[in-house]
């Protein structure tokens, strides 16, 4: 008895270190790699987490500051939706110039969706000051106006004759 009772023993202690073996074995092969790929995937996720936190702090702040330029300026945005008023534009002029003569180019299209229209400006003044508050009271019309550059001065007559050419931008 003692003999079937040792060798139901050993059976049992070769079964047990078996199990261990194949215990250690599926630890090794699948637990501990998989611990590894679940702290390398928390680390980029956290990661990924730190990366979104950030970008939607940036967010907020562009468009805070987006809807108070959009507040500060918001004449100057209408202004792009306003048509080009020529006559307006010529009675405005009149307070500035003495004669005042306004030639349209030709229509261009630009790539961002803004039409741009050329005139040709012909004026004179008495004075120079007068053109620079009239290039100040640009900013008060309906329409958006550049002044582009070289601009011709010449004297005519106790005058100073004005010729540049001008941009008027509108939205399509």
């Amino acid at each position: 008895m003692n003999q079937t009772r040792n060798s139901k023993t050993l059976k049992f202690i070769i079964y047990i270190m078996l199990f261990l073996v194949i215990l250690m074995l599926f630890v090794f092969l699948f637990v501990i790699p998989g611990i590894r790929e679940y702290k390398l995937k928390k680390a980029q996720y956290l990661h990924l987490q730190n990366a979104n936190t950030k970008l939607v702090k940036m967010q907020t702040d562009l468009e805070s500051k987006l809807a108070l330029l959009r507040t500060k300026h918001a004449l100057e945005i209408q202004s792009f939706s306003n048509d080009f008023n020529q006559t307006e534009f010529l009675s405005f002029s009149r307070k500035f110039f003495d004669n005042v003569k306004l030639t349209p180019k030709d229509k261009v299209k630009t790539e961002n969706g803004l039409e741009l229209y050329e005139f040709s400006a012909d004026f004179s003044a008495k004075t120079p000051i007068r053109f620079y508050n009239f290039v100040d009271g640009l900013k008060n019309l309906k329409s958006i106006v550049k002044i582009n550059f070289p601009i011709k001065l010449t004297s005519q007559n106790k005058a100073i004759k004005l010729i540049f050419n001008m941009s008027v931008y509108r939205l399509k």
